[in-house]
């Protein structure tokens, strides 16, 4: 369930499967409210599924809670993630295909992210100190 009573804007989830569909919905209506087209709302919902299905399945070991956050700021629909799971980078390495490379043997995972980061136009991240703890923030931009 999200936390309606929002500190700055952000929206407060529990980090389990359970919120998923809550968390992409309120994502999605303030998209559509910023004006993003059909075509720009299924790749925003790629993004959102990508990184809050990882951070749900990954960045904590006892359950913990993720923080959403959407703005509209120059052309683009703003898109912010905080956790406080594990310190994890998923932009540090880039895990695409490799050419001639045969499918069975590439390594699994990274492919999520990098269609994320060929989709949107921008896409940050830092390990800074939010809500009171060090915190994993994933910032990603899609033009409107």
């Amino acid at each position: 369930m999200a936390d309606k009573n929002c500190i700055e804007g952000w929206r407060q989830y529990n980090a389990d499967m359970s919120a998923y569909e809550e968390l992409r919905d309120d994502v999605l209506k303030d998209a559509e409210k910023a004006g993003l087209s059909a075509k720009r709302l299924n790749t925003l919902e790629l993004g959102v599924e990508e990184i809050a299905v990882n951070i749900i399945s990954y960045a904590y070991e006892n359950g913990g809670s993720l923080w959403v956050r959407t703005s509209k700021e120059d052309g683009f629909f703003k898109l912010e993630f905080v956790d406080h799971g594990k310190p994890f980078n998923p932009l540090a390495e880039d895990m695409r295909p490799t050419d001639g490379v045969p499918s069975v043997e590439q390594e699994e995972g990274g492919y999520g992210i990098f269609l994320v980061k060929q989709f949107f136009a921008s896409v940050s991240y830092t390990h800074e100190e939010m809500f009171g703890k060090m915190s994993n923030h994933l910032t990603m931009e899609l033009s409107v």
